[in-house]
C-alpha cells in the first residue's frame, strides 16, 4: 500500500467517528488534504467551525446555516424606496439614520467589493461560470437585488461638434471600443460564481461595521468558495 492510500485510510479512521476529534483532523490537515471523495471541503468545514464534530448534527446545522443566511439577506437587499418609508426619508436626507444616507454609504464599499471579485482569479474561468444554485430571490428580480447593478458602470459615447461653412454642423463619433463582456452579469435566472462571492462579501461588511471590508478579502474567500463549491457531496453544497 503506497503511502498516499495509508494516508487516505487515515484521514478515513479520523472522520468515520460519531463525535470527530478536531485535534486529530487539524493534525492530519497540517501537511495537506486530499481531494478525493470531497475530504477537502468537509475537513474545511469542520475546522472554520461551519459543521459540528457531531456528525448526527451536520444536516441540522446546514439547514440552520442556509436559513439564517436567507434571513440576513431578506434584511439586507433591500434598496430605500422599495418599502413605505417615512416620507422625511429621501435620497438628498444628510439624516445619519436615513436608509438612502446609509444606502450610499454602503455603495462606496461596495463599488470596492465589485472590483475585487471581478478580477478574482482571472486564470480560472471558473468564477465566470453559472453557479448550479442561483438565488431564486435575486436572480428573479429584474436585476433590482444583483449588487453589480447597484455600482454597475454606464459609458455615454462622446462625439466632436464641428461647425462648417453657413451653420453646417458636422458630428463625428469617436466610440471607444470597451471589452467588458467577460465581467458582464448573467442573463436573468442566472448569476455567475464570483456574482454570489460579491453577495457573500456584502453581508459579511454589513454584519460586521466594526472590521468592514479591507481590500483583499476576495483572494481569502475565492480558494474557501471554490472548495465548497466543486463539493462532490451535492447535498453539502
Amino acid at each position: 500500500m503506497s503511502s498516499y492510500d495509508l494516508r487516505l485510510k487515515d484521514l478515513d479512521q479520523v472522520l468515520e467517528c460519531d463525535e470527530i476529534d478536531l485535534s486529530k483532523l487539524r493534525e492530519f490537515c497540517f501537511n495537506g488534504i486530499p481531494d478525493e471523495k470531497g475530504y477537502r471541503a468537509l475537513c474545511w468545514r469542520l475546522l472554520l467551525n461551519y459543521l459540528p464534530p457531531n456528525k448526527n448534527k451536520w444536516q441540522e446545522q446546514l439547514c440552520h446555516h442556509r436559513k439564517l443566511y436567507q434571513q440576513w439577506l431578506d434584511e439586507i437587499l433591500v434598496a430605500p424606496g422599495s418599502i413605505d418609508d417615512e416620507q422625511s426619508d429621501h435620497p438628498l436626507s444628510e439624516d445619519p439614520t436615513s436608509k438612502w444616507n446609509t444606502f450610499f454609504k454602503d455603495n462606496q464599499t461596495l463599488t470596492q467589493i465589485d472590483k475585487d471579485v471581478r478580477r478574482l482569479h482571472p486564470e480560472l474561468s471558473f468564477f465566470q461560470q453559472p453557479t448550479d444554485y442561483p438565488l431564486a430571490s435575486v436572480v428573479y428580480s429584474c436585476g433590482t437585488k444583483r449588487l453589480n447593478r447597484r455600482v454597475g458602470m454606464h459609458f455615454l459615447n462622446s462625439a466632436n461638434v464641428e461647425r462648417k461653412g453657413l451653420g453646417i454642423v458636422k458630428i463625428s463619433q469617436k466610440p471607444e471600443p470597451i471589452n467588458t463582456s467577460e465581467f458582464k452579469p448573467l442573463d436573468e435566472g442566472s448569476e455567475a460564481h464570483w456574482e454570489v462571492v460579491e453577495r457573500i462579501l456584502f453581508v459579511y461588511y454589513k454584519l460586521n461595521p466594526g472590521q468592514g471590508y479591507v481590500q483583499g478579502m476576495n483572494e481569502i474567500i475565492g480558494p474557501i468558495y471554490y472548495c465548497f463549491a466543486t463539493d462532490p457531496i451535492v447535498n453539502m453544497k
